[in-house]
């Protein structure tokens, strides 16, 4: 990571991100509508199944998406050669993961098939590390600072990027959702990025926000054109590589909290990864009354999702559902600037007194979004916890653990710190714990539900 003091920029500089923004604006707005006709000329099309009438909509449009990082790629290597490097296999991975989406999109790969391509598209991300094109850092946790990692931490990469690619891909069906949730998280992610003094988060960041802007603009409701797995692994990728370029996995992490919320559910309900079109074919989660009004299914056997748990509170229409949705994400963008401050808390930047501020004001915002958005206070209650738990451990962990000696094993060649492998082995039973506690949350919610309707 190339921190921004570093590079002394000024006047010209942000110019130069402006006229880049403005360029993957405008090339990825003008691209759209041509996409839309070249995919319904194909019969590249899907049906809005949220809606009675079942309109036909252009699929596979987050090609724009690609298009348009693509051409903004080259305009970065432009304005800064010294991110050359950088820039090349970050546009190629979200090249590569979109070219995935675009035949999952043709042929209906197996999950399992489609995990697999995009571990391999990760590993460019490795390759390029181990032979010094790129320096992936090792991540900077709150409470333990930098990790010990810096062998380690590149052979996981394939994993980061195959898992927030299919994250995110999971969390898409319904207009303005998939594209909707990821520009908010990256428009945190660029408070995140400033705060975090990372050059790398505010060029890569800010080049991402100009194209998914205008592709949402067509993917809201009512959605003129849908990303397809092209735009979700796309997007996906991006965020991965932002994680991982920009040291800010924390950041990332709590970012995406709707996304990993919602993977979890899917995973317990189907024991494995699904997308939004393969759940509505086999374990519909919701049920499509008149007037377009959504109601969440009461049936066993369907998918968990988090549009299912948000649901169980009231029945809703497409549009309302998916503000519900942006709530949610906008306080995982509170989440994920905390997430940043204790960062730079722990690496002595600023006082905590800033942190306690900020909280405070976050968590007014917070509790009067949820005083109008009733239907998903349990949501954000069990984000809360699972992150105050994280809090609590990684405080533990620096008291506790790390200040132990413990003798470091090698595993083919590779020095393993011991107080980590610890650390992660306590992390496990937390989320054990969480996650139980939110699969009961989650049937309590749909006991409720069906108690109502029989009443």
């Amino acid at each position: 990571m190339v921190q921004l003091n570093d590079l002394n920029w000024g006047f010209i500089e942000i110019l130069n991100l402006v006229i880049i923004f403005i360029i993957g604006f405008i090339v990825t707005i003008l691209i759209i509508p041509y996409i839309i006709r070249f995919m319904k000329k194909k019969k590249y099309i899907g049906f809005d199944i949220h809606k009675n009438s079942k309109p036909e909509i252009a699929e596979s449009g987050g090609i724009s998406i690609v298009i348009g990082f693509s051409i903004v790629s080259i305009f970065l290597i432009i304005f800064f050669p010294n991110f050359f490097n950088e820039i090349l296999i970050f546009s190629l991975t979200v090249v590569l993961s979109g070219i995935i989406g675009f035949i999952d999109d043709r042929i209906r790969l197996r999950s399992r098939y489609k995990v697999l391509f995009t571990l391999f598209t990760g590993a460019l991300i490795f390759l390029a590390n181990f032979i010094g094109f790129i320096n992936i850092q090792s991540p900077t946790i709150p409470f333990l600072g930098k990790l010990r990692l810096t062998l380690i931490y590149p052979i996981l990469a394939p994993i980061i990027v195959a898992v927030f690619t299919n994250t995110v891909n999971m969390l898409e069906g319904y207009n303005g959702e998939g594209s909707g949730s990821c520009l908010i998280a990256l428009i945190f992610l660029f408070i995140c990025g400033l705060l975090w003094n990372s050059a790398e988060a505010v060029i890569f960041t800010l080049a991402a926000i100009s194209v998914i802007i205008p592709f949402f603009m067509y993917n809201k409701y009512p959605a003129k054109i849908f990303p397809g797995d092209v735009g979700t692994l796309a997007m996906g990728a991006i965020l991965a590589c932002i994680a991982l370029f920009a040291s800010l996995e924390a950041a990332v992490f709590c970012a995406l909290l709707i996304h990993i919320f919602n993977s979890f559910y899917v995973l317990y309900s189907v024991k494995g990864f699904l997308e939004s079109s393969d759940i509505q074919d086999k374990k519909s989660d919701i049920i499509l009354l008149e007037d377009n009004i959504i109601k969440a299914s009461d049936q066993r056997d369907a998918a968990l999702t988090l549009p299912r748990l948000i649901l169980a509170k009231g029945s809703l229409k497409e549009p309302q559902l998916v503000y519900n949705i942006y709530i949610i994400s906008i306080i995982c963008g509170f989440f994920s600037i905390i997430a940043t401050l204790f960062m730079l808390w722990t690496e002595n930047i600023i006082e905590i007194y800033i942190i306690l501020i900020l909280i405070a004001v976050f968590g007014f915002v917070t509790l009067s979004l949820l005083f109008k958005f009733s239907q998903i206070r349990g949501i954000i209650y069990l984000m809360i916890i699972l992150l105050v738990a994280l809090c609590c451990l990684l405080i533990f962990l620096d008291l506790v653990i790390m200040p132990i000696e413990f003798v470091n094993f090698s595993l083919f060649g590779l020095i393993i710190p011991t107080d980590l492998i610890i650390s992660f082995a306590l992390v496990l039973p937390v989320l054990i714990v969480w996650y139980y506690i939110t699969i009961r949350y989650f049937w309590r919610e749909i006991s409720n539900m069906k108690l109502k309707n029989q009443n």
